[in-house]
């Protein structure tokens, strides 16, 4: 291939090819681009990786499989619907026809069907060089009718935005737009059909605040202005001028607000991956559903497991998921502005399966502290949200000191995040299999526990309260408090709170990561295996009656009968105690007030 004219002239469908452009001086570093190739096929500087604007048709040169893509929709127009006036001889209805001509566009938006990667798409591209990428009537019409398309023919839909935002001279037909094209994408989602976005530079205004954020997944090119407001609004805001590389796709990454930046000679290959990973009907390999083996349980005092689960050297959420999968893509952020670094999140590939992981991360020295705020919670509920709405499974790996307890947390909604996770995790509808694999500790635990599937590593620990928290309030020390509080994995699988355990090698995961992540990853793929082949309404309903049923209780008449001899034996062993106090000459240490007498 020489260069995006050549690409251009041998593709398919309505898009006339673009003249080649003229070797230049990068408008960033000044490097001569005379005979560069990466400007030559990315419009990219070799030097500082500045990234030139593409156009509609050398957008869909770069990212569709050659000779695949077909234009759709270039017919649909509506030329100054509301007849608005121009200033001097220049009227909104002749500058439209002298951008159809500049551009070869007839409007700001190209949309067709096409393959990346092998995969059919419904593909849109808003071209910020027609009149500012703006959203009129005919582009908000081209928007909707893809996605309906895509809905019709059960494909994904991926957009490139580069746009300002809503056309003024089309008026509130232009600002209808946006429900116009989210009503279209929020039917297209009912469908369980995955949605990419891909902005560019720039790109801001109602649609970033309309269809694009509607988006499964936000891809960023690098250094594109990015956000809702335009720059020289924010720069008249800010008093003392902006930091440096605000309201750039970095910093939008940083916040979580978007899900990765991705260099433009990249994003072809990102955007095929992670349609492998959202296509549901790609064949599944190897979801074998043996029989779980015994597994022998570490006669371990509850203490010693305790620090084992703690032990610096035991693998993280993020680790197990990297050593289990095959491709992963990350999910940033809860979309409300920041991105807590105790929650990790993303699509995996695990034995030929997609599925979400979403990983509590225990954390390593001067990392952070490890307690998870409502922001991570609410990440989690968005992953699990999108594993529910694309029928993928929904894996959470457990290991956590706790929710965080500060009243910043508590004031940025901390309840309301747990609950909300928790309810996230029981209502989906896809299967869900939890792992504690350290430290599970409270409803941090328990938010991300609540799954058709509980599995915990042999040495790892579930704790209504750490040990030493209740040694502080309980009688007696950490270790006999732990033994008492029944939080080991053999414990909790008496009691019915978990599934299965997963057997660690030697001394525990932390003496070697590849093989206690090779038995997890077994173990997983067993069990998903087994839940594949549940009918969704017989798994839901199992799910229900787990957690309904979680803890014995007795009837009326056994419940009573229960209580009475509880009083009595308290009673007798009460008297006992005294009748040995007296004996030894020691006065029983009861409180004023409990109503023995003495």
């Amino acid at each position: 291939m020489k260069g995006l004219k050549a690409l251009l002239r041998r593709g398919d469908g309505a898009l006339q090819p673009e003249p080649e452009r003229q070797p230049e001086r990068c408008l960033s570093c000044g490097a001569n681009l005379e005979g560069s190739r990466l400007y030559e096929r990315f419009r990219v500087c070799h030097a500082c990786g500045f990234h030139f604007h593409l156009t509609a048709q050398e957008r869909v040169a770069t990212l569709v499989d050659l000779g695949t893509f077909h234009e759709q929709d270039r017919g649909v127009s509506a030329i100054d619907p509301l007849s608005f006036p121009g200033s001097g001889r220049a009227s909104y209805r002749s500058r439209v026809v002298q951008e159809q001509r500049r551009t070869r566009l007839t409007e700001a938006v190209v949309t067709g069907r096409g393959a990346i990667g092998g995969h059919d798409v419904v593909l849109g591209v808003v071209d910020f060089a027609f009149l500012g990428g703006s959203i009129g009537v005919a582009a908000g019409e081209r928007l909707a009718r893809a996605f309906e398309r895509a809905r019709a023919r059960k494909l994904p839909v991926v957009l490139v935005c580069s746009t300002s935002g809503t056309r003024m001279q089309e008026g509130l037909l232009a600002l209808m737009q946006g429900p116009r094209i989210a009503v279209a994408a929020e039917r297209h989602a009912r469908e369980g059909l995955p949605y990419i976005c891909v902005l560019t530079d720039p790109t801001t205004g109602s649609a970033y605040s309309g269809f694009i954020n509607l988006a499964d997944v936000l891809i960023a090119e690098p250094n594109a202005l990015v956000g809702y407001a335009a720059l020289r609004a924010l720069e008249a805001s800010a008093k003392n001028g902006l930091p440096e590389g605000a309201h750039t796709s970095e910093a939008h990454l940083r916040h979580g607000l978007i899900d990765a930046v991705v260099s433009r000679p990249q994003l072809r290959d990102t955007l095929a991956g992670l349609l492998d990973l959202l296509d549901r009907h790609s064949p599944v390999n190897g979801l074998s559903a043996g029989r779980p083996g015994h597994v022998h349980h570490t006669p371990r005092p509850a203490w010693q497991q305790v620090q084992l689960s703690r032990h610096e050297n035991r693998p993280t959420s993020r680790e197990f998921i990297q050593r289990m999968t095959t491709a992963f893509f990350e999910l940033r952020g809860d979309r409300s502005g920041i991105d807590d670094p105790t929650v990790v999140a993303g699509i995996g590939a695990i034995d030929g399966e997609a599925a979400v992981f979403i990983g509590q991360v225990r954390p390593h020295v001067g990392e952070h502290n490890g307690v998870i705020g409502p922001a991570g919670f609410r990440k989690a509920a968005r992953a699990i949200r999108l594993g529910s709405r694309l029928g993928l499974p929904v894996v959470t790996l457990v290991d956590t000191a706790g929710a965080d307890p500060s009243l910043a947390a508590e004031e940025a909604g901390q309840g309301s995040a747990i609950a909300r996770c928790m309810a996230e995790m029981l209502a989906a509808a896809s299967p869900t299999i939890s792992v504690i694999i350290g430290e599970g500790n409270s409803e941090a635990a328990m938010a991300m526990a609540a799954a058709d599937r509980v599995l915990m590593l042999d040495n790892a620990v579930y704790e209504v309260v750490r040990p030493e928290d209740a040694a502080a309030v309980l009688e007696g020390g950490p270790a006999e408090v732990a033994e008492r509080l029944r939080l080991t994995s053999h414990d909790c699988l008496r009691l019915g709170i978990v599934d299965h355990t997963v057997a660690e090698p030697g001394e525990g995961a932390h003496t070697d990561h590849a093989e206690a992540a090779a038995l997890l990853r077994r173990a997983l793929v067993r069990e998903l295996g087994r839940l594949r082949r549940m009918r969704q309404r017989r798994r839901l309903e199992a799910r229900y009656a787990r957690y309904r049923e979680m803890g014995s209780t007795r009837s009326w008449l056994r419940g009573r009968l229960e209580r009475r001899w509880a009083h009595l034996q308290d009673r007798v062993g009460g008297a006992f105690e005294r009748l040995r106090g007296r004996a030894f000459g020691r006065r029983p240490d009861f409180p004023e007030d409990s109503g023995i007498p003495v």
